[in-house]
């Protein structure tokens, strides 16, 4: 029952989030949002419905992963993914630590590095992303990501 109730509370945000993804349309296809003023789009759509949504996430997670015997202790919070290297992404994580410093993590970033057979990945929990400036990333540390959801842009 206790699931079935989760799935409810998480119905809406997980619909938005795939209609804003333009997930269900055909890859022959192209779509309104294909192009890059429609990428652009997505992104901003994305993470706004993460932030609006986000704590209705994290808690579904923890449901979820608590039923299979995982629970976390400290605090969570679902905050936008961006991830680059391998194609682009945007999505939600969701990040653990103290209470004081979860407060802190406002995004995660996700960087990817292929070379060869080999791919390498950096999950970073931070606290600002200003691409271009000097300190640009602002780690937060004593944080982890413990859960992603991502969506192709």
């Amino acid at each position: 029952m206790r699931w079935k109730t989760a799935m409810r509370s998480w119905a809406a945000p997980v619909l938005a989030l795939a209609l804003a993804a333009g997930v269900g349309s055909g890859a022959a296809v192209a779509g309104p949002f294909d192009g890059i003023l429609g990428k652009g789009l997505k992104v901003a759509g994305i993470g706004f419905l993460v932030k609006q949504f986000g704590p209705g996430i994290n808690r579904v997670i923890n449901k979820v992963l608590f039923q299979h015997g995982v629970e976390y202790k400290g605090a969570t919070k679902v905050v936008p993914i961006i991830s680059v290297g391998n194609g682009a992404q945007i999505g939600a994580a969701q990040v653990q630590g103290e209470k004081t410093r979860i407060k802190k993590v406002r995004y995660v970033g996700q960087l990817e590095l292929r070379l060869g057979r080999i791919r390498g990945k950096s999950l970073i929990p931070v606290h600002s992303i200003t691409p271009g400036k000097k300190g640009s990333f602002s780690r937060v540390t004593g944080t982890g990501v413990t859960a992603i959801i991502d969506f192709k842009i």
